[in-house]
Parts: C-alpha cells; structure tokens; sequence
C-alpha cells in the first residue's frame, strides 16, 4: 500500500483484516498511519517504498501518490498489477454504485443525491472523495444500500475495471494540470468513470462536455451505457434534444416535471 493517509490507511486495514499480508509505505508521517501496526500492517514510513516492491504481488496506490512515484514505477517495471483505492474498494463492495465526478460541484452533487435517496426512503452511503473511505464500507453495508460516490481523477486514473452503475460527469474546464499534464489526460481521467460500463447501466453528462466548448454530446463517452444529456442552463441556447433540461428552476425529463 503506497501512502498511508485517509485512504491509504482504510485500505490497508481492510486487507489486513482479511488476512492478507499488507506492506504499508508513505513518504511522510501521515496521522492516519498510527495504530496500523496494531491492524496487522507491517508499516514502513519516511520512504520511497521501492525497497518494498520486491515482496509484493499487488500495489495499491493512494489517489495522491502520481504515477510517476518511486515505488509505483518500480512496481509497473516489475510488470506487478497497480490499482487504485475506488478500484479495490469497488471490487471489495458489491454494492451498486452511482459515482459522480466533474471539476466544479461534485461534493455538493454527492451529497444532494445521498440526501434525495434518504428523503425517499432510500438506504444510502455516500463516501468517497467526499469525505468518508469507500474502503471503510467493505463488509459494512447491506446488499440492499445504493453507494454514491464522489469520484476524483485522481482516483479514476488508476481504475481497471471500475463500472458504477450509474456514472455522472457533471462538467470539465482546465484543473489538476499539474498532475495530469495536458487537458486532454485530464479528461480521460474523468471519462474512465464511463468506460467499462455495460448495456444495463447508465451514463449521465453535460451536453457539453467542456465548459464553453460544445461537442457532439454523448457519443464520445466511451462504455455501452444508456446516455442521459443534461443541459444545465435554460434558454435559447439549450440543446432541445438533451433528456434532461432545467426550466424556470424546474428539472424536467423531456416534458414531465421532476424536481
């Protein structure tokens, strides 16, 4: 498990608890890390980690270690498998899962929708990049509890797998460059949240999905999802064919009404 902060940790105490045999690094002291030792972790921290890549079979990577990490690369060199925290964490919960990501609003997305889900009687966990570890929902939850779920492109690049059944894209402008390197790398990041969903599940997305740069909205999304257009602001310059519009405050799916 490389970096040992909020996620990090959740993680290697999930594994430990299921009896695997967890190497735990960070390159600082995160708080999060004491009382792993007492979990069963074997902790290593103020490294690299590289030095731990030759006892392992799995890395685990936290959202903010970069790709280009010591130990990481080290592990991929090594032709080791590396995912991320949401892609364990998903495969360990077999819950559905609504995921939500975007640059702008998707905290305040996530916790709309954990609140609509309660109002309706609804059981729901909203974890995530939002606050809560989804690691820490393994073995938590019953099977009939949706997870929503903020997803960040940090933790969408390092998917494999991962496939919510239901995905939110709610808009992209220019944001974590630094990590990402180009716009383009940025926006592949967030389409991974689409790409291995299947015929049954479904895809939801700004029409446009970069801010003030229309483009053919939904076909390019990746997965086989059914697509759910959103136009987000009302007007002449609404796409009439979007599935989801807002007018005078009100959300409607084509001609009905919803909130």
């Amino acid at each position: 498990m490389v970096g040992l902060a909020r996620s990090g940790a959740a993680v290697a105490r999930l594994l430990a608890g299921r009896g695997e045999r967890v190497l735990g690094c960070d390159s600082g002291r995160p708080p999060e890390a004491e009382g792993l030792a007492s979990a069963g972790v074997e902790i290593s921290l103020d490294v690299d980690g590289t030095g731990l890549v030759n006892e392992a079979v799995t890395v685990v990577k936290s959202p903010g270690v970069p790709q280009d990490a010591p130990a990481v690369a080290a592990a991929r060199e090594r032709g080791l498998e590396v995912l991320g925290e949401l892609e364990l964490a998903w495969r360990a919960i077999p819950n559905p899962f609504l995921a939500v990501t975007g640059t702008n609003g998707k905290t305040t997305t996530t916790e709309l929708l954990g609140h609509l889900h309660r109002e309706a009687g609804l059981p729901v966990a909203v974890a995530g990049n939002v606050g809560t570890p989804l690691a820490s929902l393994a073995g938590a939850l019953d099977p009939d509890v949706t997870v929503v779920c903020e997803a960040s492109s940090f933790q969408l690049e390092d998917t494999v797998a991962f496939a919510p059944e239901c995905a939110l894209l709610i808009n992209i402008a220019p944001d974590h460059l630094d990590r990402h390197g180009t716009m383009e790398a940025y926006l592949a990041a967030k389409l991974r949240v689409f790409a291995n969903q299947g015929n049954d599940d479904v895809a939801v997305c700004n029409a446009s999905i970069l801010e003030g740069d229309p483009r053919p909205p939904g076909d390019d999304l990746g997965g086989c999802a059914r697509r759910v257009r959103f136009c987000p602001a009302p007007g002449a310059g609404a796409d009439p064919d979007c599935e989801l519009g807002l007018r005078a405050g009100v959300i409607f799916a084509g001609d009905e009404p919803l909130l």
